[in-house]
């Protein structure tokens, strides 16, 4: 699994449990949407327990629900993912339907952070997600226009981990578009990076910005692309340290794990482990939230 539902190519395997529960079902990145909700909680945007927990029955919805198209299709990619994904497609089925039945009860009635734009990116990301064939039963869709899928892959994360609030307009707004952008920033470097092992299986039609620059390209693009999450929580450090509170841990130690996302970054290659984006670069996603949490009991 990789954080931009890249095709997932890699030799067929056996799969342990762990694999199963955590990797294939989703629930890594669940966790990680789950926690990236809780943390932005704390930084923009009101959230409670319904918010936090929808967040990440919604990423376990949407990232099953690709799975289950490209396991439908004839000729599926020699992965061990996506052939057990086939071969267990009722229970994935059943897994996707009450996930994401319940994230849209559980988001029932809060505001869209977003307002009415919010229905633009809702829209964008059906049209993505929309199993279109084509004549030979390949998907087609909006995944398949060149450079597209990243960004849509990055606003929906950035939908997904701060776009309902709990909030109201009577009450007072703490939404900052500076953090939306910072989301969508941080999710877009890792769906980059996450491109760039599927860099020798992707078609050249797709023209991945991999595809497109290049390995070390990318891995600029994507590493520029970190500098506004660097800079956000060095500046809040900064305003607490000049208003006079002193160092908060709440804001270097993700600040820290800003960092070491830009060097597991600027280290991908293709011809790295497949645990490397399993788990390292997926991680990033659970690290920041997770050192956050821990700044907080210092």
């Amino acid at each position: 699994m990789a954080l931009a539902a890249g095709t997932g190519h890699e030799k067929v395997e056996r799969p342990t449990v762990l694999r199963n529960v955590l990797l294939y079902s989703h629930f890594l990145l669940g966790l990680g949407a789950a926690a990236q909700r809780w943390w932005i909680g704390e930084l923009g945007p009101d959230t409670d327990r319904r918010g936090i927990l929808a967040a990440g029955l919604a990423a376990v919805a949407g990232y099953g629900y690709l799975r289950l198209v490209r396991a439908a299709e004839p000729d599926i990619i020699p992965s061990g993912h996506i052939h057990w994904v086939r071969r267990h497609r009722l229970g994935m089925l059943g897994l996707v339907g009450i996930c994401g039945l319940a994230a849209v009860v559980l988001c029932w009635g809060q505001t869209l952070v977003f307002g009415p734009w919010s229905l633009v990116v809702v829209a964008l990301l059906g049209l993505y997600l929309l199993p279109l064939q084509g004549t030979e039963g390949r998907s087609i869709g909006l995944r398949e226009i060149p450079g597209l899928k990243v960004i849509l892959v990055a606003a929906g994360w950035t939908f997904v981990t701060m776009g309902v609030t709990t909030s109201t307009p009577a009450e007072e707004f703490r939404f900052d578009g500076w953090i939306a952008a910072v989301q969508f920033c941080f999710f877009l470097a890792l769906a980059i990076a996450t491109d760039i092992g599927d860099l020798k299986y992707d078609r050249p039609a797709l023209r991945t910005i991999p595809q497109v620059f290049g390995i070390r390209g990318a891995k600029v693009f994507a590493v520029i692309l970190m500098i506004p999450v660097i800079w956000y929580y060095f500046i809040s450090q900064a305003l607490v340290v000049v208003a006079g509170s002193g160092m908060r841990a709440m804001f270097v130690l993700p600040l820290i794990g800003a960092v070491i996302t830009v060097v597991a970054i600027a280290l991908v290659q293709v011809c790295r482990p497949k645990w490397y984006f399993e788990i390292l670069l997926d991680g990033m996603v659970l690290l920041i939230p997770l050192l956050g949490w821990l700044g907080q009991q210092v």
